[in-house]
């Protein structure tokens, strides 16, 4: 099984930046970084060693997962989540080239969970190019 030293820290700043920047767009609250969110979508990207496996940990009441890079974290967020809803009021044109590539099949459920007023805090983390974000 691998390790969590096996892969270098993500700067929470980078991709929290990216988070409240989008809500900010959709006119939502802030979400505040998490070291234990962040912690437990390390642990379940580093169980699912490659594969889109949800793992809730406690602390955990909304989990997010899709393939992505350490460089490719707005166009997960934006394209692949949020886009699911591309008439979310704030997306603007954004998902006529951030969804490219992505194949939504009517889903909505991510978009959802990151754009619920009932979660304050995030955690994201990447592992085996499976990006996850936890949130609660």
């Amino acid at each position: 099984m691998p390790t969590l030293t096996a892969h270098p820290a993500i700067p929470s700043r980078d991709y929290i930046e990216i988070v409240n920047e989008w809500r900010a767009k959709l006119n939502m609250e802030a979400l505040v970084h998490d070291p234990e969110l962040e912690t437990n979508a390390m642990d379940a990207v580093v169980a699912g060693n490659g594969a889109e496996t949800h793992k809730l940990n406690p602390g955990t009441f909304g989990q997010v997962i899709a393939r992505g890079k350490l460089d490719t974290f707005e166009h997960v967020f934006v394209g692949g989540w949020l886009c699911e809803i591309p008439d979310l009021p704030g997306l603007g044109d954004a998902c006529a080239s951030q969804s490219v590539g992505w194949i939504h099949d009517g889903q909505t459920g991510h978009a959802e969970i990151l754009t619920s007023k009932d979660y304050a805090r995030i955690g994201c983390a990447l592992y085996a190019d499976v990006w996850c974000c936890d949130l609660a």
